[in-house]
C-alpha cells in the first residue's frame, strides 16, 4: 500500500500513509487532499469491507469538493490490507472482523487519524454501515466538529451516549439490517441530531452494491456538505 494513485473525480489526489495511535499501534490510511483550497477536513469511518475502492473514491470524492480527507484503517489491528468484495463471502470475513476490533480500539485509531489531521477540534467525521456506529460514538467521545453517519447499524444500541457536536443521520427506508424504530427512537432521545429517511435500502451510498439508489446517495451527499459548509 504504497505510492499514489488519482481518484476518479477530478481535483483531488489520493495516496496511502500511515498512522501511530496513542497505544503504540501502528495502521495504514488513505489520505486525499484538495487540489485547489482546503475548506474543512474530514475523516471517514470504513464500512466492514475495509479502505476499499468505494471508500478510497468517497475519500477522493471529500477532496475533489474541498475536503482534505482520511480513512483509517480500523481493521488493521485484526488483519492489515483488508479490502472485501460486496457479496456473501465478503459480508462473513467483514463482520468476523468487526467483531475482532472492539469500538474502544477503533474509537483510538479514529483519534489518531483526528490527530494526522492537524487537531480534533478541526476535523468533522463521517462513517459508512459499521462506520457509522463509530462516528456517532465519536460524537460523543471525541471533540470532532461534526459527525455524520450513514446507515449505521449499532446505533440504536449506543442511544445512552450523548453527541456533543453536531449530528447528521441518514437512513434508508427499506434496510433490512436497522428498523424504522432506530430513526424513531434516534428522534426522540436525541431530538437535535438531523435524521434524514430515504427510499432506499442499506449501502444506498455505494456505487458498487446493488442496493445503490443515485437519487438518495446525492440528496444525501448534498445533506452532507451543507452540515460540513456550516461548522467549518
Amino acid at each position: 500500500m504504497t505510492g499514489t494513485t488519482t481518484g476518479k473525480t477530478i481535483g483531488a489526489t489520493g495516496a496511502w500513509t500511515h498512522l501511530t495511535a496513542s497505544d503504540g499501534h501502528r495502521l495504514t490510511a488513505y489520505e486525499a487532499r484538495p487540489v485547489g483550497p482546503e475548506k474543512g477536513r474530514l475523516l471517514i469511518v470504513q464500512e466492514i469491507f475495509g479502505i476499499n475502492s468505494h471508500i478510497r473514491r468517497v475519500c477522493d470524492g471529500y477532496a475533489a469538493d474541498g475536503y482534505r480527507t482520511l480513512a483509517p484503517a480500523l481493521f488493521d489491528r485484526a488483519q492489515r490490507g483488508v479490502e472485501l468484495p460486496y457479496d456473501e463471502a465478503g459480508v462473513q470475513r467483514g463482520r468476523e472482523l468487526m467483531g475482532a476490533v472492539s469500538v474502544d480500539d477503533a474509537l483510538t485509531d479514529v483519534a489518531a487519524g483526528l490527530a494526522h489531521l492537524g487537531g480534533a477540534e478541526g476535523a468533522a467525521v463521517a462513517g459508512y454501515c459499521w462506520g457509522g456506529t463509530i462516528a456517532w460514538a465519536a460524537a460523543s467521545r471525541l471533540p470532532v466538529r461534526a459527525a455524520i453517519a450513514y446507515y449505521g447499524g449499532g446505533i440504536g444500541n449506543r442511544l445512552d451516549e450523548a453527541p456533543r457536536a453536531p449530528v447528521l443521520l441518514h437512513f434508508g427506508e427499506t434496510d433490512h439490517a436497522i428498523p424504522l424504530t432506530v430513526a424513531e427512537a434516534v428522534r426522540q432521545r436525541h431530538p437535535g441530531a438531523i435524521t434524514h429517511l430515504y427510499p432506499a435500502g442499506h449501502g444506498f451510498n455505494c456505487d458498487e452494491r446493488a442496493s445503490y439508489d443515485a437519487a438518495s446517495a446525492t440528496l444525501a451527499k448534498r445533506r452532507t456538505l451543507g452540515l460540513l459548509q456550516a461548522v467549518f
